[in-house]
Formats: C-alpha cells, structure tokens, sequence
C-alpha cells in the first residue's frame, strides 16, 4: 500500500511571536520526534506545534473537534482506515470513542501521546482496530499540541507510521482559570453542546519549590433525530433518493396487506391510502447524548537543585447514549448470525399471521404482517472510564540530562445494548417460526399493538453485553546530552528503554455466549503480553549551518523477531530566514492483542447493498409505485403495491449479513518507509511559510476485507468465502 502528497500551510505567527523571537534564552525545551533536549524548536523532522492561544481562537469544545481541524487528520468514514467518532461509532464495537488519524493511514498508524507518554488503548476494538480515545482528554487542560507530521517508529516504537500527536498538558500553572462554552445550531436548534473546565493551580517551581496542578471538564452534548431537522436538509436530497423522507408501513399498531392495510387503532394521521404509516426518522438519530467527566492532576517537586520528582493522575468518564430503531418485522423478513456456542449459522424467518388469528379476517394462512415493536425500547448505553497513573524523578549530572518513569493505565468499556429479538423468548411469547403452520403464532404472551407487561418486554427484548478491560504497566528511562563537540558545537546523545506489560479482556454476555440474540455479532479476546524497546539517538553537526539526526530503535513483541526502525534525518539552514531539511525513516506496527491473541469475532453488518439483487430490486420497486399511481386513489388495488415496493427495497438495498473472523497467527508486523522533503521560509517577520513533501510506503499491511467488499467480490473469492441462502426462501421477486 502507497500513500503520497504534499501537504502546504501558511501559517501567520502570533501577537507574541515577534517579542519571542527577540527573547535570547538557552533553556532547552523537549521537542516532540527527538529524545534529546535542544535549543531550538525546528528540527528536521516536520512538526506543528498548536498553542494554547490557537486553540483557543478555533472556538473548538473538545479535543477530538480540535485535532480534526488540523491539516493532514481525516475523517474517513468507512473501510479498515475509517475514523471513528463516538457520534457515527454506535454500529462498532468500539461505540462510545473518538480517535484520529493521519495521512489518511487510520487511526491504527497514528500514535497519540499525553505529555510524551503512551496512552492506554480503549478497551472495545474497531472489529479489530485497537485505538485511543480522546474523548477522554480534557481541552481545557492542554497547553499546547504537537503533531509529529511524518513517521515516529524510530523513537516512540509501534503504531507511529503515519505520525504522532503530542499533547502536553499545563504545567508550572498557578492561579484560576474557568472555561465555559455553549454551541447550539442557528438553523436546527437541537443541535447543542456545553462544555465547563475549572484549572486551579498552586506553588512555584523556582519560589516554592513545587507545583500542583488540577483540572476537571464536564462535556454534555444533545441527542438528535433526523425527524427533527428534516426541514433543514437539501431540498434536492429526494432527487437523487427518492424513497428519502418516505414514512414505512412497518408500524404500529401495524397493517395486514390482504385485509386492506390498517390494523384497528391506528391513528387518522398516520393512516395514508389504508396503511398505517410510521415516520421511521423518529428514531433514527443524526446525533447522539453524550456526557463526560474528566479528571487531571500533575505535581513537579524540587528534591534537590538538580534533582525533581513529578506525578500525575488522568481518569475518565464517559457515557454515550444511542437511540437505536424500533424492530420492524414482516413476512419474508430474514436474518442471519453465528451462534458462538456451536459454530453454525442460524437464521431467523419472519412469519405472517396464521387464519386462526383474531386480527385475520381473510380466512388466509400466513397472510403479510408488518409491525412495528414500538415498546421495545432500543437502545445502546456505553459506558468507557479510563485511568492513568504514573510517577517519577528526572534530573541533571555531569552534564547529562536523565528520567525515569513508572505507572499504570488502562480502561474499561461497557456496552449494553436492547432492542433485539431473544430467539428462546421469541419462541415461548409469539411463536417458532420454523414451523409450517402455528395456529397461535403472534397470539400467546405477546400482544399485536396493546400494552406489553414489563416482564414480557424484557424477555423479548433482553439486555445483552460486551465488557472490555484493558490494563497497562509500564516503567521507562532515557539519559540524554553531550559526548563532544565538532567546532564548537556540541554532539547530543540520547539513549533509553520502555518496557511494558499489557492485558485485554473482552467478554459478551451469557445471551451473546450462547447465540440467544437474533442478528447480533459477537466479540470475545483474552491476551496478554510483555515488550520492550532500547532506542539510541545522536545529533551530529556537520557544519555550521547543517546538522544530521540519526536514531534507532529496537522493539520486541512476543512471537516475533526483534524490529529494528532506523531514521535518518537533515537540517540545513543556508540564511536566518530559510530552513531545508529531509528525513527517511523505518516505521512498524505489531499486530494488536485483539489480531495476535485469541479472538472469536462474530459480526452482523445491518447496511449491505447486494450488487446483485438491489438494483433489480429498486427497479421493481420503481415500477410497482409507478403502478400504484397510476391508478385512482382509494382504489384496493393500491396497497399491495405500494407495500410491495417497501418490502422489495427494504428487504434487499439495505439488508444485513452475519460475517466471521478470527485472529491469524501467521500475522507478520506491518512495516513502512517514509520519506519527507520540506523547507520553513519566513520572508518577514510575522509571517511563515512551510512546504513538505512527503510518501509513506507499506509492507505488509494489517487489515480485513469488509463484509461488503467481499460480497461486492463475490465472483472472484474463493468458494465458501460468501454464502447465499438457497432461492426457495426468495420472497422479493417470487
């Protein structure tokens, strides 16, 4: 896989940019892309550094709003490289998170950092993307952020192919600050979201002694339905789809196509030519609730004049709220899903009303029966806290610079979710629809469109659950500084190790266990593991005005060979107001725990578009509205086809397929090489101009084929790669 571009940004320096160039000052700052402490801020290696000031002037609530506007992330919305954002995650397992990517490579290639350090992965996965989520980072806290805008493999180790995002939170601060922020849409006033942050902060370091430092945020954000911005969508969205806006005859309290369309008790306004409508955009949500709680505390102590230990504390809290669709059943309706406990697939047919039932008047067995379980209350809670907790002393000797760090970190995910069928308590309250007749299918502990007690609602439609548990230990160390000197200049060093031991659990429910709920995938991983790198990194100067960056990086996964990730880099400064400068460099990335341990991953993708069968389906369905028209209103001859069409669409332009996959143990990590090639000019004072070229290359690459691409493959996979339900059960064309 080959990724290439050129990325350009003209970037007007700040009201203080002038007074900070004039400032002569020799305190050495850590630069995000090199281990080594310098003088100064540009290096070879591509880097956009956000202030605090520029964050603020975005008028951005959130981290993840902010990292999204930047040059060069993406918002991918589908495929292995998609971006996930808690608003559109709800179909994933990793539903509730935010993460980010660059170069358009995926999140998964974009390692995220919190002040220089890892962050511990979210708990669910991406079916099987492992990401970080910064929904749980607190803007309010950040200082400023620093974007690494080509490979960091050589010093941060896995996941840096596409790049680093640096972000380093407020220290030394003293004071009190509040921030608060309201967005709400002036067009679709449902639209809204708060933010409130409190930063409070005590103790200098050069007076004191110390410094402690906390804050805390607090984010809520509305949900949503598509019914209630329908007015402020394009116009011209019906020409291009033209069943969009269209209300359904899946409804409650439902319709018998055979005996003129509208069951007893559906309300005047919703009854259109006979047929008892519903406005499926009710609950169809363009946005989700969310609310978050997010806690940050860092302290820095003076020990001894060159001696001075820090700690900090990160949790998290978040809860995000989807409205799923209420269930709609009618006959032909079909689904399919993997049952864990055996392996196989099981189907699930939708079966009409029988001539025995009291709502059949026609005397006819199975008869079309559409419905929608408006009481089911579908729904998905996720609920993801995360924790970080480290601690250390840094300090200077002889010269050399030297830190050393311990923590642990790690997350948990719960995701509960109703409004599916429980098979076994489908059978019990309305019937086994593998029979061929059932006289009192539809007719025992269920009732067709009349108050359901809470015990049978919550046997139909049971609560079923995936719980991830993530957890991380760590301890690092790197000594960094001078070994000599070439004309003057000095010759830094840098070397270090991280070693770390991480475990992920993922476990569904009993219902999920056991393949209990109707069309519903299932995530299992029980992993663990120890890795460690040594890395070493050298500044060279060659001249006066050019100076080399080397660095290298050796990691070890279990199971694989020891990855080595070379770098090799430029800078070459010809006048005061032009830098050139280059990079090549190695990256990598070892197969997460959900690729390398043991997974079961069951999923059911309910949007699959059949290339074969929709576009005969949408024509059918154009010509039978066509029919329908055409002839005069009230006549009986209207609802059948006008119900036809919905079924016909309904059951093959957007219809779901169960897909299975599971964890390959010949994984080999993926490799990449990267090249950048740029310059920074500023022709006046103020003004800075950028240009970088850069090409990331490949090898190896982890990743899936979707249950959509394979199915739109379908003619050249290889046998059993896609399954088809024999043609006896086709109701859309027979």
């Amino acid at each position: 896989m080959q990724r290439s571009a050129i990325s350009l940004a003209v970037l007007a320096l700040w009201a203080n940019a002038s007074t900070a160039q004039t400032e002569v000052t020799l305190e050495k700052v850590q630069v995000t892309g090199s281990n080594i402490s310098r003088v100064e801020n540009e290096t070879a290696t591509p880097t956009l550094v956000l202030t605090r000031k520029d964050i603020e002037r975005t008028g951005l609530a959130t981290v993840k709003e902010v990292l999204d506007s930047l040059v060069g992330t993406s918002q991918l919305p589908t495929g292995s490289n998609k971006t996930l954002s808690d608003i559109t995650s709800g179909a994933s397992y990793a539903a509730g998170s935010s993460a980010v990517s660059l170069r358009h490579l995926g999140p998964q290639a974009t390692l995220v950092l919190l002040n220089s350090r890892r962050l511990a992965p979210y708990a669910m996965h991406d079916d099987p993307t492992m990401v970080t989520d910064v929904n749980a980072l607190p803007l309010s806290a950040v200082e400023r952020i620093e974007v690494l805008r080509n490979g960091g493999s050589a010093v941060y180790g896995s996941d840096a192919i596409a790049g680093v995002i640096n972000i380093i939170t407020k220290q030394n601060f003293t004071g009190l600050t509040l921030r608060a922020s309201h967005e709400q849409s002036t067009e679709a006033r449902d639209f809204r979201a708060s933010t409130a942050g409190l930063t409070a902060g005590f103790g200098d370091l050069a007076e004191d002694g110390f410094n402690v430092m906390m804050n805390v945020e607090f984010y809520k954000r509305s949900s949503v339905m598509w019914s209630d911005v329908m007015t402020k969508l394009n116009p011209a969205i019906p020409n291009y789809f033209p069943s969009f806006g269209s209300p359904s005859t899946y409804s409650h309290p439902g319709n018998i196509i055979e005996a003129g369309g509208a069951i007893a008790g559906c309300p005047a306004a919703q009854t259109i030519d006979g047929l008892c409508m519903y406005d499926r955009y009710s609950r169809l949500e363009a946005q989700p609730s969310s609310e978050r709680a997010n806690l940050l505390l860092n302290g820095r102590v003076n020990i001894q004049p060159d001696l001075q230990g820090f700690g900090e504390v990160m949790v998290s809290s978040n809860q995000t709220l989807y409205t799923l669709a209420d269930p709609a059943y009618g006959i032909g309706g079909f689904s399919s899903w993997f049952d864990p406990s055996t392996g196989a697939t099981r189907q699930f047919y939708e079966r009409g009303l029988p001539k025995e039932h009291p709502l059949n008047p026609t005397g006819l067995d199975e008869v079309d029966f559409r419905y929608r379980f408006s009481d089911a209350n579908a729904q998905q809670k996720v609920d993801s806290k995360a924790y970080r907790v480290l601690g250390g002393l840094r300090g200077l000797n002889r010269g050399f610079d030297w830190e050393g760090a311990a923590g642990v970190m790690g997350s948990t995910v719960v995701n509960d979710t109703r409004g599916a069928y429980s098979d076994s308590a489908f059978k019990t309250l309305i019937g086994d629809y593998n029979l061929a007749h059932d006289p009192l299918f539809f007719n025992r502990g269920y009732r067709i469109g009349q108050p359901n007690s809470a015990e049978v609602l919550n046997a139909l439609f049971p609560v079923f659950t995936h719980t991830g548990r993530m957890k991380q230990a760590f301890v690092d160390g790197k000594v960094s500084g001078p070994i000599s000197a070439i004309q003057g200049r000095p010759v830094d060093i840098a070397l270090g190790f991280d070693l770390r031991h991480e475990s992920l659990d993922i476990t569904p429910s009993a219902n999920l266990a056991s393949g209990d709920i109707v069309g519903y995938g299932v995530a299992e991983t029980h992993g663990k593991r120890t890795f460690g790198s040594l890395f070493a990194e050298v500044n060279l100067p060659l001249a006066e005005t050019l100076e080399m960056q080397a660095a290298a990086r050796l990691d070890k996964y279990p199971n694989f060979d020891v990855n080595l990730s070379p770098k090799l880099g430029l800078r070459f400064v010809p006048t005061k107001s032009l830098l050139l400068r280059g990079t090549v460099e190695a990256g990598f990335r070892a197969p997460n725990l959900v690729e390398s341990s043991t997974t079961t991953l069951y999923s059911y993708d309910n949007n699959i578009v059949d290339p074969k069968r929709c576009p005969q389906a949408s024509a059918l369905a154009t010509d039978l509205r066509a029919q329908a028209n055409a002839l005069p209103e009230g006549d009986p001859a209207r609802v059948p086809l006008i119900a036809r069409a919905d079924i016909v669409e309904t059951q093959e332009c957007v219809a779901g397929v169960a897909a299975v996959r599971g964890s390959n143990t010949e994984l080999k990590p993926e490799t990449s090489l990267g090249t950048t090639l740029g310059m920074v000019f500023e022709p006046a004072d103020n003004v800075q101009v950028e240009v970088d070229a850069w090409r990331i290359q490949r090898r190896d690459e982890i990743g899936y084929m979707t249950p959509q691409s394979l199915i739109n493959s379908e003619d050249g996979e290889g046998a059993g790669r896609v399954q088809r339900v024999g043609l006896t059960n086709d109701r859309s064309f027979s």
